[in-house]
């Protein structure tokens, strides 16, 4: 009899020490839970990185840390970096919606705006242009973020005129942005095959339309020494005429002196114009443009020809041509990088 109240009694303690786990498994999950739901994305990284801290387990010395399923490695994780809106998402594949409540983000906010974590996507909104730099150890993915200028001896900034629903100057179903883009991917390619330590940004490579403003800050954003804009001319009146030829605009409200804006598009309008064979039209004033109003790095708009002219137009529309215009701009690059910009 006492044997068998000694096991009702012990399996009542069991289930008692059980309950009282689970209760408080329960309480401090959804506390955490209710807690965190009134936190901010960079709120909730300084909470769970602070209680880390009281437990020492936030020893590291990279920016972000963050648990991964067991075995899981780099190659299984998706980065992605869409430096023209300065946004670096991290995909971790296959989990709950409630993965970053168990297994929260730790480390430090240096750099960023805005974080939003939700079913396994951290979404991370820096104040620049930045590289992420992720290794995996441990099951543990490590995250720091390396400034371009940190990385490369020279920055530059290429950007492909209009795109999207914005299409530019049209000539017999010609579209501007199109050449602009074809020009830009001739480009791309001469800049990838370089091997000096050059970092490269592009507003577009595809037919989409960024906004002004992130085109205009992605030099400065990226640290650039040059800032590049490529579009195709037409007359005032969009009518066909016979002017022809390629002209720069650059930024007259600010100095001439030195490395400017003045000076690169003096460089490049020699380059292309060598490149293409075209009429020489001069560097004109640009400040009235957006992006050459509001660039923080040196820039130069170049149009590299009349739309607007027919055998120019043909021209422009031609593989051959838009090879040539590429390596125009490519030289002009080379130059400016060389005389010191």
């Amino acid at each position: 009899m006492e044997s068998k109240i000694l096991k009702i009694s012990t399996l009542c303690l069991f289930l008692t020490i059980t309950a009282a786990v689970a209760l408080k498994f329960y309480s401090d999950t959804h506390g955490r839970e209710a807690k965190q739901g009134q936190m901010s994305g960079l709120q909730m990284l300084a909470y769970n990185t602070e209680q880390a801290e009281e437990t020492d387990e936030a020893e590291f010395e990279q920016q972000l840390c963050i648990e991964l399923p067991q075995g899981m490695g780099l190659d299984e994780v998706l980065v992605e970096n869409d430096y023209v809106k300065q946004i670096i998402t991290v995909q971790i594949p296959d989990v709950g919606s409630d993965y970053f409540l168990v297994h929260p983000l730790l480390g430090r906010s240096n750099h960023i705006n805005d974080l939003y974590m939700a079913d396994g996507r951290i979404e991370i909104t820096m104040d620049a242009v930045y590289e992420p730099e992720c290794t995996v150890e441990d099951s543990h993915l490590y995250l720091d973020f390396l400034h371009p200028q940190d990385i490369y001896d020279k920055v530059v900034v290429i950007d492909a005129g209009h795109g999207g629903g914005a299409p530019g100057a049209i000539k017999q179903g010609i579209m501007e942005k199109d050449i602009n883009l074809a020009i830009v991917k001739e480009l791309k390619k001469l800049l990838d095959e370089n091997d000096r330590n050059i970092g490269v940004y592009y507003t577009r490579t595809e037919d989409v339309n960024p906004t002004f403003e992130q085109r205009a800050q992605l030099g400065g954003k990226a640290g650039a020494n040059l800032f590049l804009s490529v579009h195709s001319n037409s007359t005032v009146d969009g009518l066909m005429s016979a002017y022809n030829g390629t002209e720069v605009m650059y930024d007259e409200q600010k100095s001439e002196e030195g490395f400017s804006s003045r000076n690169l598009a003096q460089i490049c309008l020699e380059e292309t114009t060598a490149a293409l064979g075209s009429k020489n039209n001069g560097v004109t004033y640009g400040n009235s443009i957006y992006i050459i109003r509001n660039s923080e790095v040196p820039v130069a708009l170049i149009e590299v020809g009349f739309m607007t002219n027919q055998e120019e137009l043909e021209k422009l529309t031609s593989t051959e041509y838009q090879k040539k215009a590429a390596q125009g701009i490519y030289s002009s690059i080379m130059r400016a990088l060389d005389e010191g910009y």
